[in-house]
């Protein structure tokens, strides 16, 4: 092929203009079109190498397509978090989010925002522990609707009914969970497919956050998470209510950084109801330092592409950007 090139001058003349078009495409996709005259002195460079050295106009192609290949690749990955340009329309702060609402809508890891729906659903009582390591947790018997022929809605009145015998709630985005849980029992969180659950429950807390400004909302729940374990004290003394105090914040006090240092005391280790009520072997842990072993266990639960939007998909851009948020967060810290 080097003889090839060497003998004819238009066939030189050609790949020489290949090449210098796919620099080009480099040149835009790393430098944005900036620096043009760099460019230029680049590529005249390079082509008048190749005048006297065909061999080096073969082997050029080698790290040029290797570059070309690195600039996709980052190109992909960096478009997955992109933010919407329009996030949100209206003004005012969204109130009355739950700790795993509010995780989403802060863009939290989403093993963290698991973790704490998980949570949440065995605080009310609908779902139960089983083991502590790995993490694993069973629906209580009175949610259970497999196996009575029943159909998705009449599965979903069963247990709405059910959380009302207990004065709980139950949200339309927490029966996905719970369905895939019931299918498969004894196996542990970290085994379940919980990925198909994700964006309903995105979009279900972007639905309630529409029409607020999304900053302002992001705020004031960062506002609760700083003060939730401020709750707990009096005059810079804990408070001998701090377990119910506790038992009312977990969720907020789990989304702050410090919460080992806040449920660890050198008197007292918060532990949660459902564990009061059926105890399970924490692997010798405190329950803090439990559920940290709990988030790095949950880590890569979820598929990236659960937590990204398909092309052409429809969505508002609400939704867009809090799916954004996560996966950055979750995939590239």
């Amino acid at each position: 092929m080097l003889a090839a090139l060497e003998a004819n001058a238009i066939l030189r003349i050609a790949t020489a203009a290949v090449f210098t078009a796919l620099l080009w495409l480099l040149f835009l996709q790393l430098a944005r079109g900036q620096g043009r005259l760099l460019f230029a002195a680049l590529a005249a460079g390079l082509l008048a190498l190749f005048a006297v050295w065909p061999l080096a106009q073969l082997l050029a192609f080698v790290p040029l397509l290797g570059l070309l290949g690195w600039a996709a690749w980052r190109r992909a990955r960096a478009a997955g978090y992109q933010p919407a340009v329009a996030r949100i329309e209206g003004g005012g702060v969204k109130r009355g989010l739950t700790p795993p609402e509010a995780a989403v809508l802060l863009g939290r890891p989403i093993n963290i925002t698991l973790t704490l729906l998980l949570f949440e659903l065995l605080r009310k009582g609908i779902l139960r522990q089983t083991h502590g390591e790995p993490f694993t947790v069973e629906v209580e018997e009175a949610f259970r609707t497999h196996g009575l022929a029943l159909t998705v809605q009449q599965r979903g009145e069963r247990r709405r009914l059910a959380a009302q015998a207990i004065n709980a709630a139950l949200h339309a985005f927490e029966e996905p969970f719970l369905e895939i849980i019931e299918t498969h029992p004894g196996v542990p969180v970290r085994q379940l497919d919980l990925g198909v659950a994700v964006q309903p429950l995105v979009r279900y807390v972007a639905g309630r956050a529409g029409g607020y400004s999304l900053d302002e909302t992001r705020t004031y729940y960062d506002l609760i998470i700083d003060r939730a374990p401020k709750e707990a004290r009096s005059d810079g003394k804990l408070t001998f209510d701090r377990e119910r105090i506790f038992n009312r914040n977990l969720g907020w006090v789990l989304l702050g950084a410090d919460f080992v240092s806040v449920l660890d005391q050198p008197d007292y280790s918060y532990v949660p109801q459902w564990l009061r009520k059926q105890p399970v072997h924490l692997g010798g842990h405190t329950f803090a330092r439990w559920v940290q072993a709990v988030y790095t266990e949950l880590d890569g639960i979820v598929d990236e592409g659960d937590v990204k939007l398909d092309l052409g998909d429809e969505s508002d851009a609400v939704t867009a950007a809090l799916l954004s948020d996560i996966r950055r967060t979750t995939f590239y810290g």
